[in-house]
């Protein structure tokens, strides 16, 4: 499912969040995006009354919200934002595969902007961009440090302006609408288990494609150094096979261990491709359901599947060890050779 992504300011498509990175720019206007993707494992939605004197009179609310979002790659964002209002208009439900888009100050939010809801196709781009709580903190940091060295110089005394300018931010930030994005710690439960699972298994995964590359690498170097142990022993026969018997013999010997670590190579990709699929079917499980009964099950038979595999990686050491006590090979036989 091709999941698109608008710009909130020229309303372009600007990303495929199934390919896409944690920012992106647009073409069209240039505006620079940070994204948060993902499947919204918490929602909360709150009215909070600032101001009310009676039915008849104009009252003032504030609705705060706090998404939890669980990434593709089994991490949480949590996302608590505040808009003015008591109406609730942001169109998300547990379940729903969201997008949260937020302009950046380096590679920190700077103001919220929009919520995008792929299950429904809907979006809710706020009226005004929610400052981050950083961003604003340094705003109010810049200008009250202005007011009161304006005091000092100005001659006013500088701790009534301190009282009121205290006063002042409190009642500021009681009624400004402040977005704040955080990596909540997981938690211990149900859910909290499975995405430790699930990053586990993720990290695993980097294990095993940089362990695949390195047995690749490993089984040409081998079969190269094979075929010239044999031209060079084909040589060695042909010129006086009774005159170079006990290298002849240390030659083969190194030729079975290496045919030998080519097996086992050849075995721990075929299982260890397997291991990656495996990988591949619970994180692709995961996001489709995140409660299945039976998913610690399957974490477990992949890590009892990868410990078994280290039984043959032993082996390999093992033989290793074997062919370095070949000095022939490594010093006589193939001259320049570093094993």
């Amino acid at each position: 499912m091709k999941l698109s992504l608008y710009c909130p300011t020229c309303s372009r498509p600007i990303a495929d969040l199934n390919n896409t990175a944690p920012q992106v720019t647009c073409t069209a206007c240039q505006h620079r995006y940070g994204i948060v993707h993902g499947k919204l494992s918490k929602h909360s939605s709150v009215n909070e009354t600032l101001l009310f004197l009676s039915h008849k009179l104009p009252s003032l609310h504030k609705r705060h919200y706090t998404l939890q979002i669980t990434t593709p790659d089994r991490n949480l964002k949590q996302l608590q934002f505040s808009i003015p209002g008591k109406a609730d208009p942001l169109p998300v439900h547990y379940g729903d595969v969201v997008s949260v888009l937020y302009t950046m100050q380096g590679y920190l939010m700077k103001k919220l902007v929009a919520v995008n809801n792929h299950t429904t196709g809907k979006r809710y781009v706020l009226p005004k961009p929610v400052p981050s709580s950083s961003h604003l903190t340094l705003t109010l940091s810049t200008i009250v440090l202005g007011l009161l060295v304006g005091s000092f110089f100005s001659g006013v005394n500088v701790f009534l302006v301190s009282v009121a300018t205290a006063l002042g931010v409190l009642a500021y930030l009681k009624v400004t609408n402040i977005a704040q994005l955080t990596n909540p710690s997981l938690e211990y439960g149900r859910e909290g288990t499975r995405l430790a699972g699930d990053q586990r298994l993720l990290a695993q995964k980097l294990k095993i494609e940089h362990r695949l590359d390195e047995i690749n690498h490993e089984c040409k170097s081998n079969q190269g150094l094979i075929d010239r142990l044999d031209d060079l022993k084909q040589k060695m026969v042909d010129v006086d096979q009774q005159l170079y018997a006990p290298r002849i013999f240390r030659t083969t010997g190194a030729v079975t261990i290496l045919k030998q670590q080519i097996t086992n190579n050849q075995r721990l990709v075929r299982e260890y491709r397997r291991a990656l699929q495996m990988i591949e079917i619970e994180m692709e499980t995961s996001w489709i359901a995140d409660q299945l009964p039976d998913a610690s099950n399957f974490t477990r038979a992949i890590m009892q599947k990868l410990e078994e595999l280290k039984a043959i990686e032993d082996q390999n050491q093992f033989l290793k060890l074997q062919l370095t006590a070949y000095e022939e090979v490594k010093h006589h036989v193939i001259p320049g050779y570093d094993g």
